[in-house]
Formats: C-alpha cells, structure tokens, sequence
C-alpha cells in the first residue's frame, strides 16, 4: 500500500474523524483547574487502546494530571515516541467567545473557509486527536512503518511531574527508542510549513510582595488615605520587577546573559535562509501587532527571536479590580512571572540568579513561588527524523522553513536530555488563536494534518533504512 493510498483512507473516513476531534474537543480538559482532565485522559486513552495499543495511565503524585502512555509494537525495525498534549487553557472572559468554548463549532470565515472554534483547536489538542486518528487509520490497513510509544499529556499548560517522572522511571524500557515526533499545525496563514528542531526552556514562578511587620499593612487592605504614611506592597512589587528589564524591555538580571551560547555556523546559516521568506508585516499582523520593539534586519530580529532569553510578567493580582472604584490599600499583590532560557541556560541557575537579584536590589521580603519547569531543548539538522521531516513535507509539494529553535517552550527535553534521541516537530495545518478567545483551526487543514503524520512517519522509516 502506498502513502497516497492511506491519504485516500483518510479522505474516506474524514467525516468521521472529524466527528470523532469534536466529540473528544468538547470535554473540557482545563490545565489550571482540573477540569475535565480525567474524563479528558480517559478519551484519549479509549482511542489509543482501540487500535491495539497497549495504555496505561500515569500520575507522579495524587494532584498530578495523568499521563497517558502507550506501546505500539508491530515488529519494525525502528521506533519512535510520539509526544501529545490534550490539556489547554482556561476560556477566561467568556463574553469575548463568538462561540461556546467547548462547543466545537464549525463556521465559515474568511479566507480560510470553514473553521473549527474551541479551546484547544489550534494548541494543539485537536492535532493530538488528528495523530491518533491518522495511526488508527494504517492500523487498519495493517501499515504502520514503525513501532511506536506514546507520551500523551495532561499537564503541558501547567507544568506536572507525571511525564519527565514516567520517563526516568522508565528509561530502561524505553531504550528502543531511536527518535521522538511531536506533530502541530505547523503552517502560517499564507500556506508556508514549519519543521523545528527544538524549543527555548521557561522558568516560571510567582512574585509576592505583602505587608510585615516593617512594611505595609499586616491584617488586610486599609483606606488609600493612608498610603502617605504606609508603604504600598503593590507598588513595592512593581519597583522589584522594573529592576528585571532595561528601558528597552531587555533582561538586566545579573549573571542572565552569562550562559546564552552564541548561535553555531548551522543556526546561523538557517536564521539567513529563513530571513529570505520571513514576512515581518504579516508575522505581526497574525499575532496582532503594529510594530516589533526592535529595529534591525530580519535577520537580526529571529536571531533575537530565538537566541535571547526574554522576561514577561503573565498577570498581576492586586486590591480592588471590580466595577466602578475603590479607594483601598490593599496588603498583598502578586506576579506572575516567566523567562524564557536559551542554551545554555539551567532552570536551577535561573532560580537563583532571580532570588539574588531580588536580594541585592534589597527586596528581601519579595517572596519567590517557583512551578514545574521546562529545559531548553535542541537537536542537529542531519538528525534522521529532522531529515524524515523535511522530506514529509517536500512529499506534500511543501519547501519547509527549518527553524533552529522555537521560541515556545515544550517538554522536549523528556527526549534529548533524558533519553539521548533526537527529535522533531512538524505538521501541515493552520490555526490562529491560541491561549485566547475563539481559538480555531482551518478543517481542510486538519484533514491535510492527518495526512502528514502518516507521511512523516513513513519517511522517516525509509530514511532510517537508507543507513
């Protein structure tokens, strides 16, 4: 049986793949909160195990989300691990959703034609679905190129311990492990594909100033009249974090440019190969913004892009933030913080260096929250599944964009640092709106998804036997 002709498979069964992603879409399965994830976790673990997989489900900890795993054994020669996540973001603000959230709504929109409106649509619940359809599809036709393990998530939004955990646990069973794939809508909105060989590290945590014994108040907000006299822990916070970034926004904490490695030859060479198709106006436009804060050639702006770590506050919470106004003092305020690492930054160095320099710049009572984080992960150009990647692609008249690093942070590092193997990410679709209000994903595009992961995963058995 040919590629083309498992393409036509999914062609056939389209309707109800595409009934089967809605279906799955509308469990709510929110990261943050927790709800849905089981129920979220045992859809996902149904269709795994209904195409032969053998599943188990995985938590490190009682409140950890589970990790769904499975092993496909088919008796090839090679195997991969196919990487998935299916928690997303909360909606937040409903009232901003055209549509409900979870309703899965199909709606035409120009100039994409018919889109597919959820949480989770485009990051990249949907795309996990559509990998799973399209192995079930060459497992009915008795055609899967190459034995495959899968790490299916419910904790990427939030950072858990249930995948890295279940992977170092585990090494020695999952030594046959020659690669990992992570498949995404990996288009623009003009129809160019992106192949990427890795992704920046983050390290996040929370900032919080409130009122002690030496500052502020102790028992609870008090009357704004009396800020005159009494230190604002609202305002002694802000101060704290201006201290992280120069006028420009760039990152002033000491020591966090000590460890940025200078691009190699390679990266360069493929940052100027992709300044030759960058289109910075339309880039902007797609993720809603005038203008970049940065001047310079494109060339310089994804160096930067991709190359310097970066400081962004998520969210402040502080005082009164309902209708109309309050004059209050209030006793607490905190920051939700993250940085993004490059190589070769460490989450731990990272930590430290923020705490010292809260320190020295005399913030002492600002008290440091850390999360579970994500390393900075990077693989070589020549790495067999990069190459199956990029010839997956060009298969689907595609000449892909091969990014160095994404400036995303992902768990990939479960792969290059953890199990020794390189790994990939790519995959046809389109979609716009992630982590905001109506997240969608183009359905053509979501049928042409599924045809790329069969693609990929056949190349990269043909690539593998070419050695």
């Amino acid at each position: 049986m040919t590629i083309e002709e498992l393409h036509q498979e999914i062609d056939r069964s389209w309707s109800k793949h595409l009934s089967e992603t809605r279906r799955i879409l509308r469990i709510p399965s929110i990261s943050a909160t927790g709800e849905g994830i089981q129920k979220t976790a045992d859809a996902i673990e149904d269709l795994v195990s209904d195409f032969g997989t053998r599943t188990k489900q995985y938590r490190a900890t009682k409140k950890s989300h589970p990790l769904v795993y499975g092993h496909l054994d088919v008796g090839a020669k090679k195997t991969l691990a196919v990487y998935g996540m299916y928690d997303v973001q909360p909606p937040d603000d409903l009232d901003e959703w055209d549509y409900p959230p979870f309703g899965a709504t199909i709606v035409k929109k120009k100039p994409y034609g018919e889109i597919l409106v959820n949480r989770g649509a485009y990051n990249s619940k949907a795309s996990l679905v559509g990998t799973l359809l399209a192995v079930k599809t060459m497992v009915e036709k008795e055609q899967v190129p190459v034995n495959l393990h899968f790490f299916l998530e419910g904790e990427e939004e939030s950072g858990g311990f249930s995948l890295p955990t279940f992977v170092r646990k585990n090494k020695e069973k999952l030594a046959d492990i020659d690669a990992g794939v992570w498949f995404d809508y990996s288009e623009d909105s003009s129809g160019e594909v992106d192949v990427a060989l890795g992704s920046k590290g983050c390290v996040t945590f929370d900032l919080i100033a409130e009122g002690n014994e030496n500052r502020g108040p102790m028992n609870g907000q008090v009357h704004s009249s009396v800020v005159v006299v009494v230190e604002s822990p609202v305002l002694r916070l802000i101060r704290a974090i201006s201290t992280f970034v120069d006028e420009d926004q760039n990152p002033t904490i000491k020591g966090i440019w000590d460890d940025v490695r200078e691009p190699s030859k390679q990266d360069l060479d493929l940052i100027k190969k992709l300044a030759k198709r960058f289109n910075r106006d339309a880039y902007l436009a797609e993720i809603g913004v005038k203008k970049a804060k940065m001047e310079g050639t494109d060339e310089e702006l994804i160096q930067k892009y991709l190359f310097e770590p970066s400081v962004n506050v998520a969210g402040i919470i502080a005082g009164y933030t309902g209708e109309g106004y309050s004059t209050i003092l209030p006793d607490r305020a905190l920051a939700k913080v993250d940085i993004r690492t490059v190589p070769d930054m460490t989450i731990e160095k990272t930590r430290k260096m923020v705490r010292e320099h809260l320190d020295k710049n005399g913030f002492e009572d600002v008290k440091m929250h850390s999360y579970v984080d994500y390393p900075w992960s990077k693989v070589p150009l020549e790495a067999d599944i990069t190459q199956a990647s990029i010839e997956a692609m060009k298969h689907h008249g595609k000449d892909p964009r091969v990014w160095p690093m994404i400036a995303g942070s992902a768990p990939m590092y479960i792969f290059d640092e953890i199990l020794k193997v390189p790994h990939c990410g790519t995959g046809l679709g389109f979609g716009g709106g992630a982590h905001a209000p109506n997240e969608f994903a183009v359905v053509k595009g979501m049928k042409d998804f599924e045809k790329s992961a069969i693609t990929t995963l056949w190349k990269f058995a043909e690539v593998a036997s070419r050695k």
